[in-house]
């Protein structure tokens, strides 16, 4: 399971035994939420906020990508 951690600078990756086992840092504090895509759904995308940072650090409110973090499932389209 992968958390992204809003306030953290991070997103965090557990095993099924709850284990932490990977750390991903980012350079800005308002991590938003992490997903695979691209091909093979094999690369991490995770997407940050600057909402209410009185001066935030440059890249935040980007996405990011981490290509070969893993391997993501393919989600049913939403019918609606």
């Amino acid at each position: 399971m992968w958390v992204a951690l809003w306030q953290g600078s991070a997103v965090r990756r557990y095993t099924p035994d709850g284990e932490l086992d990977r750390v991903i840092e980012l350079p800005g504090p308002l991590v938003t939420a992490c997903a695979f895509g691209g091909a093979g759904l094999s690369d991490l995308y995770i997407t940050t906020a600057r909402v209410g940072l009185t001066e935030p650090p440059a890249p935040a409110g980007s996405v990011f990508v981490v290509p070969g973090a893993g391997k993501g499932m393919a989600q049913p389209a939403f019918a609606g």
